[in-house]
């Protein structure tokens, strides 16, 4: 099993995504303007992620396993963080 990042790793990132979202950032489903935050790690532990679409480029499509969260302005970054390790450790548990 990789070593993920921290909690806190995670928690700082999406932190400091959460000035990016503009008020047009709303799905179908929204309300309120959110942003699409796709991770995605190796087995060896590297990772990186994209915000938006994650489609066919950014930073996670180079990546195996992806974990995917939607980002609200008033959404909790520590909760988040922990969704996207359970994600994770799903995803890599079935590689094993």
């Amino acid at each position: 099993m990789p070593k993920l990042p921290t909690v806190k790793e995670l928690s700082d990132l999406i932190k400091s995504i959460k000035p990016e979202i503009c008020d047009e950032y709303k799905d179908e489903d929204d309300q309120l303007p959110g942003i699409d935050l796709t991770c995605g790690i190796n087995l060896l532990g590297e990772w990186s992620y994209q915000t938006g679409d994650n489609s066919y480029s950014g930073g996670a499509y180079f990546y195996p396993h992806w974990a995917v969260v939607r980002i609200y302005r008033r959404s909790n970054s520590r909760e988040l963080a922990k969704e996207i390790r359970e994600q994770w450790l799903d995803l890599l548990a079935s590689c094993a």
